[in-house]
């Protein structure tokens, strides 16, 4: 009795744990398949076949994954509305890369740039 109490516990904490790492991945944004990301989820899935939760596992996971997305996705419009405007945001990825509305000026054209000026 004592015994299968103690495997239903761990049995919740093991999903505890799948759902945390999902949200952590979802809300930073971590790289799944490389790191230490991919070896707790191995560890947790090793797991989870020995308990024979195998799916329940996976979805605690992926809904832990789609919460932490929403919190940031939540956390940036709060930012966004406090500081008013996107300039306080941190860029990420693609966003990163924008085409300057002008042309730039320099001071000076360095001279092995200057024979390729139009």
């Amino acid at each position: 009795m004592l015994r299968k109490r103690k495997r239903e516990v761990e049995k919740r904490e093991l999903l505890k744990k799948a759902y945390a790492l999902g949200f952590e991945v979802g809300y930073y944004r971590h790289y799944e398949a490389v790191g230490w990301v991919r070896r707790e989820r191995e560890k947790i899935e090793s797991l989870a076949s020995r308990y024979g939760i195998e799916d329940e596992v996976r979805r605690a996971y992926e809904r832990g994954k789609a919460d932490g997305e929403r919190k940031k996705s939540t956390d940036l419009l709060e930012e966004k509305e406090v500081h008013g405007g996107e300039k306080n945001l941190p860029v990420r990825g693609l966003e990163a890369i924008s085409t300057p509305s002008r042309e730039p000026k320099f001071f000076h054209l360095p001279k092995f740039l200057k024979r390729y000026r139009r």
